[in-house]
């Protein structure tokens, strides 16, 4: 009997996946999306000339003697995508998801000045891993699945090039932060994350119905006290009114809320969005309203930046200030691929204050799902020199 199928090597590059599973003597077959793209009896794969940042699912099976094809792997899987200018280092990798009987293999490209990843699954811590892998072995088939993969490494191992002078400066607002550490400040968070369908679904011979998605995007940022001290010591409003509140999608207190729906439909996919602006509302040292107003909603600018027959992008730029004192704005960034078999490719960077939750809803009766969801570090995070927080999540459905 021929060895069970299994991945052995798995390579990209911008153009290229390269990918080589167990040997046999048995005939071989891969298919990428629907259709088939080798037959024989080689045990390797390589797929060139592809778009670069792009998600690809491919399935290999074997003939046995029977002339059954068993021994099904899937893969989702992507091609790099390099940038000279890329300050954030998730979306030039590549985050892969092998999925057979009862397994979960993840793997995932290197994060330079981070030694040790934490897995968890559905929320719950399972382990900590020093590879850029991990398989989970014992998976029921019959439940869809959160992992997590994060990671920390200091401001000082940033690829961007004013690297040493954002790690000093850190360093000194985490000893002159009261509600901070010198460690805390200068280490920046990265956050992968993947959600798996059930693998009995996954691995299914039944032919899915063609249904184009709706997604409808929503990104609140907001602060959670109701009251809260102003870091600048300087400013004539020692107070700020926040929005009282936890995570909530529906939830009408926010500093900024985003919203865009993604129809992709079968040929040109239709984009519209909304953006708002919540009250800034500034209090004396008596805790006594002093002044308000609203800040510009001018700093948020949303594109759609790419249609193709299999995707659609779009960037979210997010630059909002405070209307009635000098202090950081609120900074973020978003881009997102959303591909016409289901599929989302949703990178982020952002500063770690104040709270940022993002959600997602497949259709107008869907239910919002939080992808992420982030608490404050202090009004204080909001300054330039101070170390990011870097997200992305996919789904494979």
């Amino acid at each position: 009997m021929a060895n069970e199928l299994d991945i052995l090597v798995l390579e990209q590059s911008d153009t290229m996946i390269y990918f080589r599973w167990t040997a046999t003597e048995d005939v071989c077959r891969v298919k990428k999306e629907d259709q088939v793209v080798y037959t024989g009896t080689q045990n390797l794969f390589k797929d060139e000339g592809l778009k670069k940042g792009e998600l690809y699912t491919y399935t290999i099976e074997r003939l046995d003697s029977s002339g059954k094809w068993t021994d099904k792997i899937k893969l989702h899987t992507g091609t790099e995508n390099r940038k000279q200018d890329s300050i954030n280092r998730l979306e030039e990798i590549v985050l892969t998801a092998i999925v057979s009987e009862n397994r979960i293999s993840l793997a995932w490209g290197e994060i330079e000045g981070i030694t040790e990843f934490d897995i968890y699954q559905n929320g719950t811590l399972v382990e900590t891993v020093e590879k850029n892998q991990y398989t989970d072995r014992q998976v029921p088939m019959d439940q869809e699945f959160t992992y997590w993969i994060r990671g920390k490494r200091p401001v000082a191992k940033s690829e961007e090039s004013f690297r040493k002078e954002k790690f000093t400066v850190a360093k000194i607002f985490g000893a002159l932060n009261w509600n901070s550490s010198r460690d805390k400040a200068a280490m920046e968070d990265f956050w992968l994350t993947k959600i798996i369908a059930p693998l009995n679904e996954l691995l299914s011979d039944k032919e899915k119905p063609k249904a184009y998605p709706v997604w409808h995007f929503r990104y609140h940022t907001f602060l959670p006290d109701l009251i809260l001290k102003n870091p600048n010591l300087l400013s004539p409003f020692p107070y700020f009114q926040g929005d009282g509140r936890d995570f909530d999608p529906d939830s009408l207190h926010y500093r900024t809320q985003v919203n865009f729906t993604v129809d992709l439909k079968e040929e040109e996919s239709s984009f519209a969005y909304d953006k708002d602006v919540g009250p800034t509302i500034g209090y004396n040292w008596r805790k006594k309203f002093s002044k308000a107003d609203v800040a510009s909603a001018e700093g948020i600018e949303l594109e759609k930046i790419e249609e193709t027959g299999h995707k659609v992008s779009i960037t979210l730029k997010h630059s909002v200030g405070n209307p009635i004192t000098t202090s950081p704005n609120i900074d973020y960034e978003v881009s997102a691929a959303f591909y016409r078999d289901g599929t989302y490719d949703i990178i982020g960077i952002h500063d770690q204050s104040p709270n940022h939750e993002v959600y997602l809803k497949d259709g107008d009766d869907g239910e919002w799902i939080g992808i992420h969801l982030t608490e404050s570090e202090g009004l204080a995070y909001m300054a330039g020199p101070i170390a990011s927080q870097y997200w992305r999540i996919s789904n494979f459905h």
